[in-house]
């Protein structure tokens, strides 16, 4: 449990469920980084890897998301050709709206709960959940990263989608000190 406030302690499951929070405002700022380069920018090949590095971040969201559920339905490409900008605005609704209903319904016990997946390999791998949704808030940030220096660098609008800058406005205990 992680201390919140004066007396009050959350569960591993909320700080878990904030930190999507947190990636899904994140995300939005870095659509909205995609949709802010100029129009004669967007034909350029790191414009196109921009877009492929965005839908790989939601085909990651939405392939460990089947596997973690334990959905009988075939995981998508991970690194996909061919993306469209206006394909990723729907793309991460839908993906977010299922990511916060499945989290809404995880307790800490499920956290500890390993699942099985099959890669394309062939192999079968065993994985912790906690684990893997800490790995997936680490490359979320990884990959926004690069789209963030591929936009700058096509003359787009950049912001920073850092966390402390995220939770200042929402946690009373972050600010200025007098």
């Amino acid at each position: 449990m992680g201390y919140l406030g004066k007396h009050l302690f959350i569960t591993r499951i909320t700080q878990y469920r904030e930190l999507y929070d947190y990636e899904r405002d994140a995300n939005d700022k870095m659509l909205t980084m995609l949709e802010s380069v100029p129009e004669a920018s967007r034909t350029d090949p790191r414009f196109s890897r921009a877009l492929t590095i965005a839908a790989h971040l939601a085909a990651c969201r939405e392939n460990w998301l089947t596997w973690m559920a334990g959905e009988d339905r075939p995981i998508g490409w991970w690194f996909e050709k061919d993306v469209t900008l206006e394909s990723l605005r729907p793309r991460y609704a839908v993906s977010e709206e299922r990511w916060v209903a499945y989290l809404a319904a995880l307790t800490d016990d499920d956290l500890e709960v390993t699942f099985s997946f099959k890669e394309g390999d062939g192999n079968t791998y065993r994985v912790v959940r906690s684990g893997q949704l800490t790995q997936l808030e680490g490359h979320a940030c990884y990959h926004r990263g690069q789209v963030v220096l591929l936009v700058d660098m096509h003359g787009g609008t950049t912001v920073d989608t850092d966390y402390i800058d995220w939770v200042y406005p929402r946690d009373p205990r972050y600010g200025v000190v007098a």
